[in-house]
């Protein structure tokens, strides 16, 4: 069987080889090694090889004395040993792969043939085989994956393909359980300065430690135990946007040089699941462990410890600017460990830690990766970026199902309560909406008077929730010249805009008191009116608000017919015979003829004018400029003071005004309304 091929350059026996072989063949019991070597020239060129030598395989010692010269020695010999000088290196870890490879083989033979030859004994000799001693039959299948595992890992280092895959067959059909890691020497040696923002649930600081590139997390975690006091269940190491796994270096992670950052967030003991019990008997093990230790040791583990000395430091807190160290976290997050732990709710076990590439949204705080139906961070508590959607094929597992439940639990009880209270307070709302007034719950100062006033004796304004005295609101009410009376709340930033209700305001002022302010918030009313007129009758307190088409009033509380043209009472006669009657009068009267001066007077500035049929004087009131004469019913056009028609009566343009002919305005000051 060939089992190998290499390309050494020269040998002691002082051939140049051009293409060796080696070959191990024999039975089972006997397997012998045969070297042979092609010649490119020489005594054997015909045959284009030669035999160097032969050997059996047990008779043998192979070893490595470099990495490119490998020396080959016959136990019980005095021929000098065989030195073969390889021009590549692989080509030397192949060769020695295989030749190792053989030489165990031969090993296995030789103890499968004792043991064989041991089986095949009497029992009285004491002689027993696998299947009478049922309990030998695990340890020689061990032996067997302990051999292959070992081979795997030769072959992976001197880089054999071949003879790794086969290992790595054998091992999966046997479905062993392995732990593959890489040795320290894979990774630099040099320190690394790793910065460390530490947190829990209410405080946060920034500390640099010093690490190594082969250290596991598992590794740190324990060292930070050791050293400060914080349990491996309770610490959570974030490097990367992934939540670290403990079998894994930071390396894997992303920290290779000095400055890089990791996070490490606090969890309590009851949220870790952590019993007062177990963290004592865990303390307990890591002192005997490091008490037991020599003090060289120690001293030596020290002196490549990956955290700084913990200083005791008093308080909790940023002074002056500095950075706190993992000592005062220390301190200030004890109660995290240990405390309060039996009031803890059972949970489902937790399943393992994520794996460092997962589903999920990262969260842009701490960059921890969540789990997709997460709303918040499971870390730092911060909400679910607003445009992650859930992926529609993502199944979430036990944990998080339960983790669901509760949710939907907790919204449904929370929205119970906030139903509940809302129908409290709506309950409230009512009952105090059927009270005409709010009095005060606690005593107050009142900002008018500035003395206290009980429980009870105050007023609680509806509009503003501002409180004052009854006294001073009445006060108040009773000086106010405006139909609503304002709060009077004032300081030097701020004037309350609200006013107070009616019903607040009939509560608090006497029946009196009120007609008095009804009357004077009447009388503001026609004041500020513009269309209003107020009864002609003497001492009348009756008025009104007319409309255009208006021209007639009768007082509702003296009765009297008021014509709103003539501002005058003239009932029995029409305005012409009124107008001619105060002509007449003014001869002799003097209010007469003051009344004859005013319409004149209202004539000659353009408020009023004379019917260009009856000539009587017409007034318009608000509206349009198209008027019609109370007397004769003639229309006119108030602007040009004429007829608004010609002399064929409504619709004749010939005359009149003409408005509107030809898309013209009949005077510039036309409203362009008739």
């Amino acid at each position: 069987m060939c089992v190998g091929k290499g390309f050494p350059k020269a040998c002691k026996r002082g051939k140049e080889p051009a293409s060796p072989e080696s070959w191990c063949h024999g039975s089972p019991t006997r397997l012998r090694c045969l070297l042979r070597f092609g010649f490119e020239g020489g005594e054997e060129a015909n045959t284009g090889e030669a035999n160097v030598a032969e050997y059996d395989l047990k008779d043998i010692s192979y070893k490595v004395r470099g990495p490119t010269c490998h020396e080959l020695t016959v136990l019980g010999s005095s021929d000098e040993p065989m030195v073969f000088n390889f021009e590549e290196e692989r080509e030397a870890q192949k060769w020695w792969t295989i030749v190792s490879s053989s030489l165990r083989e031969v090993q296995k033979a030789s103890d499968s043939m004792l043991a064989s030859q041991a089986s095949s004994l009497p029992a009285a000799a004491g002689g027993v085989s696998a299947d009478q001693d049922p309990e030998a039959a695990p340890f020689l299948e061990l032996s067997e994956k302990e051999d292959l595992a070992l081979h795997l890992a030769q072959a992976i280092e001197y880089g054999d393909e071949e003879v790794a895959s086969q290992c790595a067959v054998a091992l999966a059909r046997q479905q062993a359980t392995l732990s593959i890691l890489l040795k320290e020497s894979n990774y630099p040696t040099d320190d690394i300065s790793m910065k460390v923002g530490v947190e829990d649930a209410t405080s946060s600081a920034s500390i640099t430690i010093r690490v190594r590139a082969h250290t596991t997390i598992a590794t740190l975690k324990q060292q930070v135990f050791q050293d400060y006091g914080f349990h491996p269940l309770v610490q959570r190491w974030i490097i990367g946007q992934c939540l670290c796994v403990d079998e894994r270096t930071i390396s894997s992670y992303g920290i290779r040089r000095d400055g890089d950052t990791a996070f490490l967030y606090l969890l309590s003991a009851k949220m870790a699941e952590l019993t007062e019990q177990r963290y004592e008997e865990d303390q307990a093990r890591v002192m005997l462990s490091s008490t037991s230790s020599p003090t060289d040791v120690a001293g030596e583990r020290r002196k490549y410890n990956t955290l700084p000395n913990m200083s005791p430091k008093k308080g909790w807190g940023n002074e002056s600017g500095r950075k706190m160290d993992i000592g005062e976290i220390s301190q200030h997050l004890d109660t995290l460990q240990i405390g309060d732990l039996f009031s803890a709710q059972p949970k489902p076990a937790a399943t393992s830690l994520p794996s460092p590439v997962q589903a999920g949204w990262s969260c842009p705080k701490c960059t921890f990766i969540n789990k997709p139906t997460r709303p918040g961070c499971e870390m730092c508590s911060t909400d679910r970026p607003d445009d992650y959607v859930v992926p529609g094929s993502y199944k979430p597992d036990e944990t998080e199902l339960w983790r669901m439940q509760q949710e939907q639990e907790g919204i449904l009880q929370y929205q119970q309560a906030l139903e509940a209270e809302r129908l409290k307070n709506f309950q409230q709302l009512l009952q105090m909406e059927e009270e005409v007034l709010v009095p005060n719950q606690e005593v107050l100062e009142c900002r008018i008077c500035y003395q206290q006033v009980a429980p009870g004796e105050g007023v609680l304004l509806r509009e503003c929730l501002h409180n004052f005295c009854r006294e001073c609101l009445r006060q108040v009410i009773n000086y106010s010249e405006e139909p609503e009376v304002a709060c009077p709340f004032r300081d030097d930033c701020y004037a309350c805009g609200s006013h107070l209700q009616e019903r607040e305001i009939r509560a608090l002022v006497s029946p009196e008191e009120y007609r008095q302010f009804l009357e004077r918030s009447l009388v503001l009313a026609e004041r500020r009116s513009q269309n209003s007129f107020h009864c002609k009758t003497t001492d009348c307190r009756g008025w009104c608000i007319y409309e255009d088409s208006v021209n007639e009033f009768r007082c509702p509380i003296c009765q009297a017919l008021n014509c709103l043209l003539c501002k005058a009472i003239h009932e029995g006669k029409n305005c012409r015979q009124y107008q001619d009657d105060l002509q007449v009068q003014a001869q002799n009267d003097s209010a007469a003829r003051q009344t004859n001066d005013m319409l004149q007077t209202l004539v000659q500035i353009g408020e009023a004018m004379h019917c260009p049929t009856c000539l009587i004087i017409v007034q318009k009131k608000d509206g349009c400029d198209w008027i019609r004469c109370t007397v004769c019913q003639t229309e006119i056009c108030w602007v040009t003071k004429g007829p608004r028609w010609g002399p064929g009566g409504p619709g004749d343009t010939s005359g009149g005004c003409r408005c509107n002919v030809n898309g013209q305005r009949c005077h510039p000051r036309c409203q362009n309304c008739h």
